[in-house]
């Protein structure tokens, strides 16, 4: 039988006040922003001014990209054929992935490898074309403006930028490797910043879900107004008949 006792410092009751960490929940309810006590909630450290606000940038930055990429339509089509909101907000979660929203925590431990071992140890990566988590984008071809705008706001606020310059490393050396400009990507700009923050590399994808949250929320309140049911037009279906022997 699955041993079901926990231990946690996350939260808990104690003498009948709930803690957030070594907090209670009522002060911080009273002094800290949603975004002050989400950075306190998950690095159990109390964020200065600088950090707050560079953390609830990144929050910003990741909250919405239109109805175009999986997050945006994906819970719409849910919401279109009659589902509660819940539902479709699960579905457009499932929608985050490696090549969509989910490829932080890929970023942040490329950039903690870089850290140890070096640019070269993303040869191998290159040589078999694989993909690089943090560069690349199919819009932003020169330069990423939430990427760039999110490193301005940290060295404006004096943010520690280690694994800032580690990524813009990283990016010269594909350059250098394959001739090719890729982009920062938010992705990747949000890596190096969470790691410069304190985050832990596996937190990077469950912050952008829980920013991306409140844009597919948006999305599905408006979905309600709108005639069900979402249907691709026939003309963006292309049948390929088996062909006979």
């Amino acid at each position: 039988m699955p041993d079901m006792h926990f231990k946690t410092q996350v939260s808990g009751e104690h003498e009948g006040i709930h803690y957030i960490r070594s907090k209670p929940l009522s002060d911080l309810v009273q002094n800290m922003s949603f975004a002050g006590a989400i950075y306190y909630m998950i690095t159990n450290q109390m964020p200065d001014a600088a950090q707050e606000k560079v953390f609830n940038a990144i929050l910003v930055a990741s909250i919405d990209h239109g109805i175009s990429p999986a997050s945006g339509f994906v819970p719409r089509v849910v919401a279109s054929t009659g589902n509660p909101i819940i539902h479709s907000l699960a579905a457009g979660l499932m929608a985050l992935g490696p090549y969509h929203g989910g490829a932080i925590s890929g970023a942040a431990n490329m950039i903690e490898q870089v850290k140890a071992h070096g640019l070269d140890s993303l040869q191998a990566d290159l040589d078999a074309k694989k993909r690089i988590s943090g560069l690349g984008h199919p819009h932003y071809k020169l330069n990423d403006p939430r990427a760039d705008q999110l490193f301005a706001l940290a060295r404006e606020q004096g943010i520690n930028h280690t694994h800032q310059d580690l990524m813009m490393d990283i990016q010269k050396y594909v350059h250098d490797q394959i001739d090719r400009h890729l982009v920062i990507n938010i992705d990747g700009a949000i890596a190096a910043l969470l790691l410069d923050l304190g985050f832990p590399t596996q937190a990077g994808n469950g912050l952008f879900a829980l920013s991306r949250t409140g844009g597919m929320i948006a999305h599905v309140l408006e979905e309600y107004q709108e005639k069900p049911v979402r249907r691709i037009d026939e003309d963006e279906v292309e049948f390929q008949p088996p062909q006979e022997d």
